[in-house]
This record gives C-alpha cells, sequence and structure tokens, in this order.
C-alpha cells in the first residue's frame, strides 16, 4: 500500500514538472541566439560576440577608461597597510632642521623649570649638548611641549600607530634631582 502511494506521488510530481517546464520557457525574455552557420567541413561555428564583448571590456579597463575608485571617505584597499610605517623611515634619512626643531621628545634631558612672570620656563639639553628654553607649545620635531608643571612636563608626541584612536600620545617626563 505505501509502495503504490510512493509510486503515485512520484508520478505527479514527474507530470507536474513536465507540465511546468514549457510555461517557464514561454515567459523567458532572452534573446534567441543568432543561427550558428556551417563551415566548409560541416562543423558548426560558435557565436563568439559574447566572448568579444567581454575581452573588449577588459582592454578598456585595462587602458584606464571605464574602471575609477571613488572612496568616499573609506581606505582605498589597494593600498598597503604599512604605508605610514615605510614613510617613517623614509623620513629618517632625510636631514632634520637644526636646533630644537629637529629634537625628538627622547633626546631631550630637563635641566631646570623656573616660574617667571611670564609663565613657567623649562631648560632642557638636546642632543648636541646644547642648552634650550622651552615654552608651552614650542615645537619638536616629533611633537610640541603641551604643559610645564612645578615638577615635570608634558609632551604631547606624534605617533604612526594605526592601532592607536588617537594620532598622539601625551608623554610625562620629570625632573630628576
Amino acid at each position: 500500500m505505501n509502495n503504490t502511494r510512493m509510486l503515485v506521488w512520484v508520478a505527479a510530481a514527474a507530470v507536474i514538472s513536465l507540465a511546468a517546464a514549457p510555461v517557464y520557457a514561454q515567459e523567458s525574455t532572452a534573446e534567441p541566439a543568432p543561427p550558428v552557420a556551417a563551415d566548409s567541413l560541416g562543423q558548426e561555428e560558435v557565436d563568439t560576440t559574447a566572448i568579444e564583448q567581454i575581452l573588449r571590456g577588459e582592454r578598456e579597463m585595462l587602458q584606464g577608461e571605464v574602471f575609477s575608485y571613488d572612496p568616499a571617505g573609506r581606505r582605498d584597499p589597494f593600498r598597503s597597510l604599512r604605508e605610514g610605517f615605510e614613510r617613517a623611515i623614509d623620513e629618517e634619512s632625510e636631514p632634520r632642521p637644526p636646533g630644537l626643531p629637529g629634537m625628538t621628545v627622547d633626546e631631550l634631558r630637563i635641566e631646570g623649570i623656573i616660574d617667571t612672570p611670564n609663565g613657567i620656563l623649562a631648560f632642557v639639553q638636546g642632543s648636541d649638548n646644547i642648552s634650550y628654553i622651552l615654552r608651552p607649545g614650542t615645537k619638536l620635531y616629533d611633537g610640541e611641549v603641551k604643559d610645564i608643571e612645578f615638577d615635570r612636563i608634558v609632551f604631547r608626541k606624534q605617533s604612526n600607530d594605526p592601532k592607536q584612536l588617537k594620532p598622539y600620545e601625551d608623554v610625562v617626563r620629570e625632573i630628576k634631582d
């Protein structure tokens, strides 16, 4: 009994699928394929218009006529993520400006801090063994002086680390006795 029901269901499904096939074929809006002509050897020629169109599109793209990338504020996926680090290495090969604008935060040694009527000043010694006077806002090679207090100097150092949220970090250097 079960085998008979199963055969009836399979037969019904086959009849329905065969009956529905012509309906789908009639609804197709695709253009009919061009007639295929036979060559002198009796073999059928293959329609190559689609292939030629694809190759023409590739040639245009390689010539730069069709493709353009609009980042719309996003990172260009075709540029290296290491580009910022490579640029930092290249900048080291360039000569630095002379004096305090050419010094990094790590190259300075704090000598003293004094309070004047015009504000707090700091005396530092650079890597060239020359003493310099720092005020808040003084520019350095890799940052600037953010704040000077009686026992420390706060530097705002530029950072090239893409993992950090801020493009800078605050470095606190205390005066040593």
